[in-house]
C-alpha cells in the first residue's frame, strides 16, 4: 500500500488500527441485529387524503406526550377521548399504559385495542 500512498509507519497503523475497529463495530451491529428480535405490533392502516390512498405502518405513541391530534389516529380515540387524555396528563402521569383506563371512556375493552400501539417511556 505505501507504494502507492506516503504513509509513515504511525499512519499505517493508525490506518490499521481504524479499520480493525470499523470491522469488529460492524458485526457486533450484525449480530445485535439477528440476537434481538423487535416486538410485534400489528399494521395500522391510516387512510390520507381525498383519494382514499391507504398506507400501513407501525408506530406507538407515548400518552404523556403525544399531541391530540396523534392521540386520534389511534383505533377507536376520537377528538372527545384524545381531549380527555390530554387534560388527565395535564394533571397526572402515566406510569404505566394501563393508566390510560383511568380516563373517562376508556375502558379494558377500548384499551386492549390501543394497546399495541401505546409506550410509557420511564425516566
Amino acid at each position: 500500500m505505501n507504494q502507492y500512498f506516503d504513509f509513515t509507519s504511525n499512519q499505517l497503523k493508525f490506518l490499521a488500527v481504524l479499520s480493525a475497529t470499523a470491522l469488529l463495530m460492524g458485526g457486533f451491529i450484525l449480530i445485535r441485529s439477528y440476537a434481538y428480535q423487535p416486538a410485534e405490533t400489528p399494521p395500522f392502516e391510516v387512510i390520507l387524503g381525498e383519494d382514499q390512498q391507504q398506507f400501513t405502518g407501525v408506530f406507538v405513541l407515548d400518552p404523556n406526550f403525544a399531541p391530540a391530534d396523534s392521540l386520534e389516529l389511534l383505533p377507536g380515540i376520537g377528538r372527545v377521548l384524545a381531549d380527555r387524555i390530554v387534560a388527565y396528563r395535564q394533571h397526572h402521569r402515566f406510569e404505566k399504559e394501563i393508566d390510560i383506563t383511568e380516563v373517562n371512556g376508556i375502558g379494558p375493552k377500548l384499551y386492549e385495542r390501543i394497546k399495541p400501539y401505546l409506550k410509557v417511556k420511564r425516566f
